[in-house]
């Protein structure tokens, strides 16, 4: 009797350990996927993206897209906080994504698109505000698509990382500001 309870119990210990090391997998190639293609998986505070939210002047005309959304923050204090008309996220990391997905469903979010790919397969034309977390190398090649694909006076707000307009002619710099510890872009594209 004993002996059968240890050996369940022994059982229900070692699947309990491996459902950690696959979720620890997981989470660790989900970064590493982030990481390779341009941005691991940095979250900043609500109250950071509620300020860096304000200060691009988000508003509920706009369509809100965030190319490298992680956990969808930004996507969801667009809903809540500037009843933005529509939110749509785009994010490469498999644990990211999930997280956000399952937000979602959890909170019956509306309005909300999400998509498991790379940013730069993005569909960007119905965009109004794109707000952009990621490394400069990244900045730089997605600058090349919004200027290609995106639509004229579209907002693209860049937090620590700026488009370099030396290479990138076809935006505006409107005005830039240090909030806290962050530095916010808010960037327009210009009309041909």
């Amino acid at each position: 009797m004993i002996s059968n309870l240890l050996i369940i119990l022994i059982v229900l210990v070692l699947l309990f350990f491996t459902a950690l090391l696959i979720l620890g997998f997981i989470f660790l190639l989900s970064g590493l996927i982030s990481t390779i293609f341009g941005a691991p998986y940095v979250p900043l505070s609500r109250k950071y993206i509620f300020k860096i939210l304000s200060f691009g002047d988000l508003s509920p005309d706009n369509i809100l897209y965030d190319l490298g959304c992680g956990d969808g923050r930004v996507l969801m204090s667009g809903l809540s906080n500037f009843n933005v008309l529509k939110a749509v996220g785009y994010e490469i990391s498999p644990w990211s994504y999930f997280k956000t997905l399952l937000s979602i469903k959890q909170n019956k979010i509306k309005r909300i698109e999400l998509f498991r790919r790379n940013c730069l397969k993005a569909e960007i034309s119905k965009a109004t505000f794109i707000y952009l977390y990621l490394f400069p190398k990244l900045v730089d090649k997605i600058a090349y698509k919004i200027a290609r694909e995106g639509k004229p006076k579209t907002k693209i707000l860049c937090v620590l990382f700026p488009i370099d307009l030396s290479q990138h002619i076809e935006f505006k710099l409107l005005k830039s500001a240090k909030l806290d510890r962050l530095t916010a872009y808010l960037y327009e594209l210009k009309t041909p």
